[in-house]
């Protein structure tokens, strides 16, 4: 796999990082979200984002991205 595509995947993962964390701040200014809920929320997106980053993959980030809409389904 060539070095740029692989840099490609770090943006992504970090893209995705960062939705994940406009997501969280968001569910948090509603009030949506208390306390425990967001941090469950940031316990599965910060590791999740980072093993995406180590292993120089999206799916990991999107994985957390996917589980940030459970913990807001569930909220409602």
């Amino acid at each position: 796999m060539s070095s740029q595509r692989r840099n490609w995947n770090v943006w992504l993962t970090l893209l995705f990082g960062a939705l994940g964390l406009i997501h969280v701040f968001s569910m948090s200014a509603s009030a949506v979200a208390e306390l425990p809920h967001i941090l469950a929320a940031l316990t599965v997106l910060i590791p999740l984002t980072m093993f995406g980053i180590v292993l120089r993959s999206p799916w990991p980030a999107a994985l957390a991205l996917i589980l940030l809409g459970v913990i807001n389904i569930t909220l409602t």
